[in-house]
C-alpha cells in the first residue's frame, strides 16, 4: 500500500486540496474522500503490466480471519458432461446471427467457496483449523434464513477470485441471514468465453442437483438469488438469459452427474454496477470518465493502457478482445444489453444498482429493456458514485444504504414477497439522510434502440477490423516461420 501511494502523494494532494476549494471538476457530486479514491484508483489501474502478473496479485487470498465462515467446494468434472455443453450451445445459437466464431470448452473441475457470517468473534480471529465439511456444518448452524445467493466476482472477466469479495460476500451473508456460494470461475484469456457462463451454469446445476463430494444438499431454485459485481453482475445476467432461452426452446432438463436436472429459474438477480456492453460503446464510458476509475477506449475500442505482452496475453492466435472473438462482442451472451426485450419475458425480479459511472448508460437501457419485457427492475442510482462504489465505501452512507436495499430485495424474493412492478429512484449527492427522488422508468435513459445498436455495431466493426489485421499478421509469421 505504501508502494502504491507514496509516489501518488502529490496528486492525492492536489485533488483533496482542489475538492476541498469545490474549484475540482468532481466537487460537485463527490466529497474529498470519494474524489480522492476514484483518483487514486484510476492512475493505479492505469499502470502497464502483462496480464499473468495482474491476474496472479488480484487471485491472491489474503487469508481467512474474522466473523466469516468460508467451506471450500471442488465440483468434480461430470463423466456425462454434454448437457451443459449443449445447453449454452443451444442458447448462443438461438441468440446469435449465424456468423459468431467460438471454441467451446471442455466440462471443467469448478471450484467455489461458501461464505456465511461467524457471530462472536473480532476481526482478527483466525479461521477454525477443521475439515471443509466441518466449516460448512458450523457455516449452516448460523445461517437462520433461506437465502442463498450464487455470488460471480468481477474484474472484467480476466481478474480476480471469490477470496477477493469476500468482504462483499460476508455483508450479504450478514445482512440476510443466509449464505453466498461464491464461484472461481475460468479467467480469460486463457479461457475465452462461453467458459465462463459454462462454469456458472454448472455452478447452479451443482446448488439444484448436487454432486458427490460436496457438503451441502439441494437447494430449491425458490430460494437462490443470481448475484455479481461488473462483469460477475455480467455473467449474472447472462445466466439468467439462458436460462430463460433454453426453456423457450422447450427444454426442460439438463443432465448433470447421472440426474436429468429440471431448468428452473432462481428467485431474483441482484446485479451491482454490471458491466453489459463488452464493447464500451455507448456514451456514459467518456461522458462519466471524471466520476469513475474506469478509463474510456480510443473511439475504435481500444485501450489506452495496453497490457505489457507476455505468455497470455496477446494470445495466439490473436484476438481484439481478452473475454471473447470480435465476432462474438455482442452477442446476448456476451453483453446482454443487446438482448431485445422479448428475451427477458417470464424473468423473476431484479435489483441493479449504479453509480453516476462510465457504465451509467448501459445499466439503464438493460434496466428499461427488462422492464418493457415485462421484467420487475428495482433500480437505485447514486448521484457522483462511481463503479462498484458499494465495494470501495461499505461503510459510508451510500454504501450502507446499497447493502441495506441488496439485501432486502435478496430476502423479500426468496420470501417470495418480490416486487410485481418496476421502480427506480436516485440517491441526492451529498443529502443527509439521504434523499431518494424517483424517476419514472419509462424515462431512465434517452438513448433509442437505434442509438445502442449503432453504437455497438459500430464499435463491433472496429474490433473486427483488429482481429482480421492481427490474424492475417499473424499467419504470415506462421509461414515464414515453417519456411
Amino acid at each position: 500500500m505504501v508502494r502504491l501511494l507514496l509516489p501518488r502523494l502529490p496528486l492525492i494532494l492536489k485533488t483533496a486540496l482542489f475538492n476541498a476549494l469545490a474549484i475540482s471538476e468532481n466537487s460537485a457530486k463527490q466529497n474529498l474522500t470519494t474524489e480522492v479514491a476514484v483518483v487514486v484508483l484510476r492512475s493505479i489501474i492505469n499502470m502497464r503490466r502483462p496480464v499473468r502478473f495482474l491476474q496472479k496479485i488480484s487471485t491472491r487470498d489474503p487469508g481467512i480471519k474474522g466473523p466469516i465462515w468460508v467451506s471450500k467446494v471442488v465440483l468434480a468434472r461430470p463423466l456425462d458432461g454434454d448437457g451443459p455443453r449443449e445447453a449454452v450451445r443451444a442458447a448462443i445459437a438461438e441468440l446469435g446471427s449465424g456468423d459468431e466464431t467460438y471454441t467451446m470448452p471442455a466440462v471443467a473441475t469448478v471450484e467455489a467457496e461458501w461464505n456465511g457470517y461467524r457471530d462472536g468473534v473480532s476481526s482478527t480471529e483466525p479461521r477454525p483449523d477443521l475439515p471443509e465439511d466441518e466449516q460448512y456444518r458450523k457455516l449452516m448452524k448460523e445461517a437462520t434464513s433461506d437465502v442463498t445467493i450464487l455470488y460471480f466476482h468481477g474484474g472484467a472477466y480476466f481478474l480476480m477470485d471469490p477470496a477477493s469479495v469476500r468482504d462483499s460476500t460476508l455483508r450479504q451473508a450478514r445482512l440476510t441471514r443466509g449464505r453466498c456460494y461464491s464461484v472461481r470461475y475460468r479467467l480469460a484469456p486463457q479461457h475465452p468465453f462461453p467458459a465462463q457462463l459454462l462454469d456458472a451454469l454448472i455452478s447452479y446445476l451443482s446448488l439444484l442437483s448436487p454432486p458427490p463430494g460436496v457438503p451441502h444438499g439441494p437447494v430449491p431454485a425458490r430460494h437462490i438469488v443470481f448475484a455479481g459485481d461488473s462483469a460477475g453482475a455480467n455473467l449474472a445476467a447472462a445466466l439468467l438469459l439462458l436460462l430463460l432461452t433454453l426453456q423457450k426452446l422447450g427444454l426442460t432438463t439438463i443432465r448433470y452427474h447421472g440426474v436429468d436436472v429440471p431448468i428452473e429459474l432462481p428467485a431474483g438477480v441482484a446485479l451491482n454496477s454490471p458491466w453489459v456492453d463488452i464493447s464500451r460503446s455507448l456514451p456514459s464510458i467518456n461522458k462519466n470518465a471524471h466520476l469513475d476509475y474506469l478509463d474510456p477506449p480510443t473511439e475504435t475500442g481500444v485501450s489506452r493502457h495496453e497490457h505489457i505482452p507476455d505468455a497470455v496475453w496477446p494470445t495466439e492466435p490473436p484476438r481484439a478482445d481478452i473475454f471473447c472473438n470480435a465476432s462474438m462482442l455482442i452477442h446476448p451472451l456476451t453483453s446482454p444489453l443487446a438482448a431485445a426485450p422479448e428475451c427477458w419475458k417470464g424473468m423473476p425480479p431484479v435489483f441493479i444498482c449504479l453509480g453516476n459511472e462510465a457504465l451509467e448508460d448501459e445499466i439503464l437501457v438493460l434496466a428499461r429493456r427488462m422492464h418493457e419485457g415485462g421484467g420487475a427492475v428495482e433500480l437505485v442510482g447514486y448521484e457522483g458514485m462511481p463503479h462498484c462504489f458499494a465495494m470501495i465505501f461499505p461503510t459510508s452512507a451510500s454504501g450502507s444504504d446499497c447493502y441495506q436495499r441488496w439485501a432486502t430485495f435478496c430476502s423479500e424474493v426468496v420470501q417470495g414477497q418480490g416486487m410485481n412492478v418496476s421502480k427506480a429512484n436516485w440517491v441526492k449527492a451529498f443529502s443527509n439522510p439521504l434523499q431518494h427522488i424517483k424517476a419514472p422508468f419509462e424515462e431512465i435513459s434517452n438513448l433509442s434502440d437505434h442509438d445502442v445498436a449503432d453504437a455497438m455495431e459500430k464499435m463491433q466493426q472496429h474490433a473486427l477490423t483488429r482481429e482480421t489485421d492481427a490474424l492475417q499478421k499473424w499467419n504470415e509469421r506462421q509461414n515464414r516461420a515453417r519456411l
